[in-house]
């Protein structure tokens, strides 16, 4: 089950939020099938438990940097935080940051662990991570489009536990001890991780546990089926600033 951000990261998920209207502007009301930025904002404020009325402000004081027809707060000074918001998202495609906003609104756990909580620590950054999960989740479309070609099952025995934070994506109907870990590359070759609740079931489960890798994710995609990937890649274990371990390894699915 997803779980809600606490209170002092709600803040953060609004101003990303806002910043992303405001980048947007009809676009993100018309990839959320909204009819009015009244509704957009009345549901984002429930997402979120914050007033309507603060989402609308937060999208207006971005507005004086993007070329939209509102005004904005043009002669407000821009805070600091409001400023690192910018400066970390402002390279993230306009397709990866509607796919942030979806999850950071469902309150989706790796988008606060990876997006939420580092933009609102001053001294974190966040590389690119927005782009990293909207591969992911364009992997694992494509995988549960094409689950019976690249792992022999079919699609209506997936079982899909991409909430439950698990350390896999998916399991299988009937059979309890497989899980499903799928990644996503923009080319055929280059590094994945895991995190470290990821790995460790991976070494628990050896060879019940699998991982896909879809490479070329955006042209051409190609899926691979790593059975056991504790034995068959060579991995090394990182720790980042805040001492959550992610483990690294290269591969190939061409």
């Amino acid at each position: 089950m997803a779980t809600t951000p606490r209170k002092p990261l709600l803040e953060t998920s609004a101003l990303i939020v806002g910043y992303a209207m405001s980048r947007l502007d009809r676009a993100y009301l018309e990839a959320h099938k909204l009819k009015s930025w009244k509704e957009a904002f009345r549901r984002a404020g429930e997402a979120l438990n914050v007033a309507p009325a603060s989402i609308k402000n937060l999208r207006d004081e971005f507005d004086p940097v993007h070329g939209n027809a509102r005004k904005g707060w043009k002669d407000r000074p821009m805070r600091p935080n409001r400023q690192r918001i910018m400066g970390q998202l402002c390279d993230v495609s306009d397709a990866a940051l509607l796919e942030m906003i979806d999850r950071v609104l469902a309150h989706d756990p790796d988008a606060v662990q990876e997006v939420v909580t580092p933009l609102s620590k001053p001294a974190e950054r966040i590389h690119n991570v927005a782009e990293r999960l909207r591969t992911g989740r364009l992997a694992e479309a494509f995988f549960l489009a094409n689950s019976e070609t690249i792992a022999d099952v079919a699609a209506a025995l997936i079982l899909d536990h991409r909430e439950l934070a698990r350390g896999y994506d998916f399991g299988v109907r009937k059979r309890d001890g497989i899980a499903i870990e799928v990644k996503g590359m923009k080319q055929m070759r280059g590094g994945i991780l895991f995190t470290d609740r990821e790995w460790s079931e991976a070494r628990a489960r050896r060879a019940d546990y699998w991982l896909v890798v879809v490479g070329g994710i955006e042209a051409n995609p190609i899926a691979k089926l790593f059975p056991d990937p504790t034995t068959t890649l060579q991995a090394e274990c990182k720790y980042q600033t805040t001492i959550a371990a992610s483990w690294s390894a290269n591969v190939a699915v061409a």
